[in-house]
């Protein structure tokens, strides 16, 4: 029988992420970028399917990517042939 619950909580996150149990707590404490949105109900953290399954086919097709911080990148400066005459 297929599991027909909706709500998904850290265990089976972690399956649907490939990811243990504690790495999902420490996301969840960390707020990392690579964890789905999701809610508290009571004390337990949960996740619906969908979401997470939405999250996933949008880290598939490239549309969940963090923007990249630090400091802008400068073309590499180019040395300028010296002319003889």
């Amino acid at each position: 029988m297929e599991d027909e619950c909706e709500v998904v909580y850290v265990a089976g996150l972690g399956k649907m992420l490939g990811r243990t149990e504690a790495s999902v707590r420490e996301g969840i404490r960390r707020g990392v970028d690579w964890l789905p949105k999701g809610f508290k109900m009571g004390v337990r953290h949960c996740w619906l399917k969908e979401d997470v399954r939405d999250f996933l086919r949008g880290c598939r097709d490239g549309e969940n990517k963090a923007l990249k911080i630090g400091r802008k990148r400068h073309a590499p400066p180019t040395l300028i042939k010296s002319q003889v005459q």
